[in-house]
């Protein structure tokens, strides 16, 4: 508690108006017990503190039971009754609860007067504390919660002086570097920090010294104690005093090793896979090459033959081979298809019009259409754009319509009904017919495979939802299919925006 001097030479009245001014001013009272009388006499400013009028003067009895009930009034009362049996002082600090309620830290100091060995008074100075102690349980509250957060936090935690000194860690740090704290903390951070990175490091810390930035980031090495290298990321900011003085450095380290270790080998894969894909590429376009030069070969032969022996032409074998011959055609045409799938550039994709791609496509197959009776319904839309491989998206939007045609039920008009919608990320574009269905239970697995076919029909090769579903996804988009047997099959087209 703070001691103020009054000068002598004051008048008796103008000392006393000082130390009334000193005691409002710091919430300091003064306060007397007279035991014989039972009386207690307090100061202006003691009763302000208890916020009762100016002209109570409470008994003893009344004036600890402003004190908290439990632990604090039974502490005033055990130093009270103390200080009259020993003639001890006392300074504790206690709970009141004021006169409207409130309760209130405060400090009371108390002084015995004896007269022939009985205490015939207790004085002291009563003062209001309760600010000073909010704010302690605020600054204590705040260290512990940093202190649990520095503890369990699940990176590496420091803190680091201005010239690199370890102050504090946390033990995932001990953990992270192999070094206990004990060991840190004769070490610093240029020590441990991998030379060809540190240059990085200092120039990123001057400029917080610097006001430049409040916090960086940064990837680093760290050396960790049994000399293997570490990555890391780094995290710094710098706290500094009230008068915005640099104090010292927060660092948090994040362990990136595995991480960093598996993009490695992730790079070394695709590395790899691009090289045997290129390979790959290479041989189909040697395969294709070959194989069309000798089936072109076959052809002419074939067809000198049919020419010179005309009568070759009843010989069955013959026959058997022509057919054999067209399907080894029709078999390299799909693998030559099926096979430029993932090789997109950019330069190939072009903004259409979706709305115009489907009329086109309807267009297309009129013939067809009007042959087996089949109903279309499509609403044109307003101009939607798409960006997309128009030879991927047309080849898709015939394949799906000359499906439905495919796999109609004969006894029934073919209808057929498309719809745009629109998503977030997703153009969608849906084929839906009251075709003959297809069992998902049974078939949903396989339905997008190569030469996987469902029904009976003499064009059914199993390639064309192969072919949709490997053109749409090469641009991006997907395909989903809903439907039943026997009620018909709707495909969505979702294209990529």
């Amino acid at each position: 508690m703070k001691s103020f001097k009054i000068p002598k030479k004051l008048s008796l009245s103008r000392r006393e108006k000082s130390y009334k001014l000193l005691q409002k001013a710091a919430s300091v009272g003064l306060w007397e017990v007279f035991i014989e009388s039972n009386t207690v006499k307090w100061s202006d400013t003691t009763k302000r503190i208890h916020e009762v009028c100016l002209d109570y003067d409470p008994s003893i009895e009344e004036a600890i039971n402003f004190y908290k009930e439990g632990f604090h009034r039974d502490k005033i009362s055990r130093d009270f009754n103390n200080s009259i049996e020993t003639g001890e002082e006392f300074d504790e600090e206690y709970i009141i609860v004021t006169k409207s309620g409130k309760e209130k830290w405060v400090r009371s100091v108390g002084v015995p007067v004896f007269n022939n060995g009985k205490c015939v008074k207790v004085y002291g100075v009563f003062q209001d504390i309760d600010q000073q102690k909010k704010a302690e349980a605020l600054i204590y509250q705040s260290e512990e919660k940093f202190q649990q957060t520095f503890e369990s936090a699940p990176n590496g935690v420091a803190l680091v002086s201005l010239d690199g000194k370890w102050i504090k860690a946390n033990k995932q740090l001990s953990t992270i570097l192999g070094y206990t704290e004990e060991e840190l903390l004769t070490r610093t951070f240029q020590e441990l920090t991998y030379p060809d990175d540190l240059a990085k490091d200092l120039k990123n810390v001057n400029r917080l010294l610097a006001g430049v930035d409040d916090n960086y980031q940064i990837e680093k090495r760290y050396i960790h104690k049994s000399g293997d290298i570490i990555w890391c990321i780094l995290s710094v900011s710098l706290v500094r005093t009230k008068h915005k003085t640099p104090s010292y450095f927060i660092s948090q380290i994040t362990n990136i090793s595995s991480l960093k270790n598996a993009n490695k080998k992730i790079e070394l894969l695709l590395e790899e896979t691009e090289s045997k894909n290129n390979k790959l590429l290479n041989f189909k376009h040697i395969v294709s090459h070959n194989l069309r030069s000798h089936t072109s070969n076959l052809d002419m032969l074939l067809g000198f033959l049919e020419n010179d022996v005309p009568q070759v032409k009843d010989v069955e074998v013959f026959s058997l081979l022509k057919e054999a011959f067209k399907n080894l055609q029709e078999t390299i045409v799909n693998l030559s298809d099926i096979s430029g799938f993932e090789n997109c550039r950019k330069e190939d994709y072009i903004e259409v019009d979706l709305c115009k791609e489907i009329e086109r496509s309807i267009v297309s197959i009129k013939a067809l259409l009007d042959e087996v009776n089949c109903n279309i319904s499509f609403s044109k839309e307003d101009a939607i754009k798409v960006t997309v491989i128009p030879e991927y998206l047309r080849s898709s939007f015939l394949n799906i319509l000359t499906n439905a045609v495919k796999y109609r039920k004969q006894t029934e008009v073919l209808n057929i009904t498309i719809k745009i919608d629109i998503s977030e990320d997703y153009t969608i574009v849906s084929f839906k017919d009251n075709g003959l269905g297809i069992n998902l239970d049974l078939h949903g697995s396989k339905i997008f495979g190569m030469y996987k076919t469902f029904h009976r029909h003499p064009d059914s090769r199993g390639l064309g939802l192969f072919i949709v579903k490997n053109q749409i996804e090469a641009m991006g988009g997907k395909v989903l299919v809903e439907s039943e047997e026997g009620i018909g099959t709707t495909f969505k087209i979702y294209l990529k925006k």
